[in-house]
């Protein structure tokens, strides 16, 4: 069973990483996907911001500060003991990004 805490933003975090046991992990990575997937893939930035929200709600570390640029892209960053975020962008013509981003 995981704590359950207020964090910076106001959403209810479960227990700091270090606290996680592997099924803990697993668990809010699953969470954490959810979270994910239902973040429209469409936008007129990088929703860097949301997704440090879900990362850090679920109890996963955000993603460092690095410029993320270029018409596309791709990133792969630890943010718990076993789990990263894969990260990819791709501006169209409209200039809005389609975005994918999920925990393995």
């Amino acid at each position: 069973m995981t704590t359950t805490t207020t964090n910076e933003t106001g959403f209810a975090a479960t227990a700091p990483l270090s606290a996680m046991t592997a099924a803990q992990e697993r668990a809010a990575r699953a969470r954490a996907n959810k979270a994910l997937s239902a973040l429209a893939n469409y936008h007129p930035h990088i929703p860097l911001a949301d997704i440090d929200a879900i990362l850090t709600r679920h109890g996963f570390t955000a993603t460092a500060e690095a410029v993320y640029c270029g018409r596309e892209g791709r990133s792969a960053e630890q943010v718990g003991r076993s789990t990263y975020l894969s990260l990819s962008w791709y501006r169209m013509d409209s200039g809005r990004y389609e975005i994918v981003a999920y925990l393995s």
